[in-house]
């Protein structure tokens, strides 16, 4: 008995000293942190409800988002107020941040989110963005999920990891009207693709109202558009009433402010920043 006593209390030094040499908080994966002290209270960003990034950031980081500061209605809100404020942490989608935004992009659990570590899965925050209807298509809708399925993929492949290969693209021509709703994080894409669909398809008239993923599943649902696009995984009851048809997959990427020195974050760390426990940058290193 005492031999197993020993044995256990020997174990036990050893996980302390496992915990402290991963760095508290940080856990696995935790890179070592710069000199944080001129840095303040964390401004914490985060999507409105109804983003598909936001439930896919809850999701992927396991965190209620309790700390949150600010609630912002874009992607370019976010990066705008990001840009602006020293001491602002947010996130955003990958694919829409452009070179000139004015914030750093971190990695994540010590990887960096680019096209290769989004395709291999190496990169933690990780979503596909999907197409939903209800139904049968229109002929003109069948013909569009065909060349973004195809053809599109071409495109996709410029700003995101396509999820298909590209293949030639003979359009019907159908003609008519579609409508798509949904996603500001996916909507540069969907931009896109609809204007070099119609160079395919001049009879086509198709318009992108740019809500959240909520909104547009339920406007699908609702029968109020053609097409739901999301940039969230879908519940239950709407993968129940709606087709889906994934079309790319992107990251949900960390932004912070240029003058930040951190270059990495955990996702435990992240979750600690979100959940409101830890407040200040310089807690990071407690």
């Amino acid at each position: 008995m005492r031999t197993t006593g020993k044995r256990c209390i020997a174990g036990m030094a050893c996980c302390a000293l496992l915990l402290s040499l991963l760095g508290g908080c940080g856990g696995a994966n935790a890179q070592p942190l710069p000199d944080l002290s001129g840095m303040g209270e964390v401004l914490v960003i985060a999507r409105k409800e109804g983003s598909g990034t936001r439930a896919a950031w809850e999701q992927l980081v396991n965190t209620q988002e309790a700390g949150i500061d600010e609630i912002a209605t874009s992607t370019q809100a976010v990066l705008e107020k990001t840009a602006g404020e020293r001491d602002a942490v947010g996130y955003a989608a990958y694919s829409a941040i452009p070179a000139d935004a004015g914030v750093k992009v971190l990695a994540v659990d010590g990887i960096a989110p680019s096209p290769e570590t989004i395709r291999n899965g190496k990169y933690p925050l990780c979503r596909n963005y999907t197409l939903a209807y209800m139904g049968e298509l229109s002929d003109l809708g069948r013909d569009f999920l065909t060349y973004v399925l195809g053809a599109g993929q071409a495109l996709v492949a410029e700003s995101c990891t396509p999820v298909g290969k590209t293949v030639t693209f003979l359009s019907d021509k159908s003609a008519g009207t579609l409508t798509i709703q949904g996603s500001s994080s996916a909507a540069p894409l969907m931009e896109a693709l609809i204007a070099d669909y119609e160079t395919y398809n001049p009879n086509a008239d198709i318009s992108l109202t740019v809500t959240d993923s909520t909104a547009g599943l339920t406007a699908a649902i609702r029968g109020e558009c053609d097409l739901a696009l999301s940039s969230r995984g879908l519940a239950d009851y709407e993968l129940e009433l709606l087709e889906t048809a994934a079309f790319a997959r992107d990251a949900v990427a960390v932004v912070v402010h240029p003058d930040n020195p951190l270059t990495s974050l955990t996702r435990a760390q992240l979750k600690s920043l979100y959940d409101g426990t830890l407040t200040r940058w310089g807690d990071l290193a407690g």
